[in-house]
């Protein structure tokens, strides 16, 4: 089994695994990629520029033949607004800066949890009894051997 993340979604979704709370308007999303993470133990992710498996779900995106920076056929409100733009840009740059990922890479979820425990860790996160530490030491033991 695959799923595809955009850059910025998997630190948000290994928090929310730790107990943060659903902050967004797209549960349907972020449940359907959990529910894919706590289930295949061989999960394959692939780091997408477009709208992946969370936006997909998502009721505020829409068809529009133009399409929109986040991917063809489709937009969201997050598309036009230039701050939310420059966000999701610098936080991509971010991830791909720690990690070494890009668009296209293929990791197995487990190889991504300890590649993100590596190279960025709860303490850039704020701390080791956030969401973020917790989502990232459930995982662990789940993908523990």
């Amino acid at each position: 089994m695959k799923i595809t993340l955009r850059p910025y979604h998997p630190t948000g979704v290994v928090a929310i695994i730790g107990g943060a709370k659903k902050t967004g308007f797209n549960n349907r999303g972020v449940d359907y990629v959990i529910e894919q993470i706590m289930t295949d133990p061989d999960l394959d992710v692939e780091i997408v520029h477009e709208y992946d498996d969370i936006c997909k779900k998502c009721d505020r995106r829409v068809e529009d033949e133009n399409g929109s920076v986040w991917g063809k056929h489709h937009t969201c409100p997050s598309a036009q607004d230039e701050k939310m733009i420059e966000k999701v840009n610098a936080d991509n740059e971010r991830f791909f800066s720690a990690t070494g990922l890009q668009f296209g890479s293929v990791i197995k979820m487990r190889d991504l949890v300890e590649l993100l425990k590596e190279k960025i860790p709860p303490a850039e996160r704020g701390g080791s009894n956030t969401p973020y530490a917790k989502g990232l030491a459930k995982l662990s033991g789940m993908y523990a051997t």
